[in-house]
């Protein structure tokens, strides 16, 4: 069997890994993709990323959908670690838990971008 230090992990070639097993990590990514795969929540966090925090109303306002709604999809959001709460007074404010989760949303925006372009070019030729 296998110790933690003879794992490698595949986006770092030659490097050694103490943590959690590939595996752990792989599961970890699918799910992170897996609660962002929904259109809502990607705009939930975009519009996190705006304004800092929100409550329930604000998002329900901004995003124009029912407010049982939104809470189903901030309740998995908060599931998953990726927004935190606090109260004041009779409202719950929703935040960003962990801002790296911009570089994702960055990226996946450089992912379409290039796509994009790629499509624009080939209906050009």
């Amino acid at each position: 069997m296998r110790s933690f230090e003879d794992i490698e992990i595949a986006s770092k070639p030659g490097a050694r890994y103490a943590g959690p097993t590939v595996e752990t990590l792989q599961e970890f990514k699918a799910d992170l993709f897996r609660t962002l795969a929904n259109p809502t929540r990607v705009r939930i966090m975009e519009l996190l990323r705006l304004a800092g925090s929100l409550t329930v109303s604000e998002l329900q306002q901004r995003l124009e959908i029912e407010s049982s709604n939104v809470s189903q999809h901030l309740a998995i959001l908060r599931a998953r670690g990726l927004v935190t709460t606090r109260r004041e007074g009779t409202s719950i404010w929703y935040a960003v838990a962990d801002p790296a989760i911009f570089d994702l949303l960055d990226a996946a925006r450089a992912v379409f971008e290039h796509q994009l372009e790629a499509r624009t070019r080939l209906l050009a030729e």
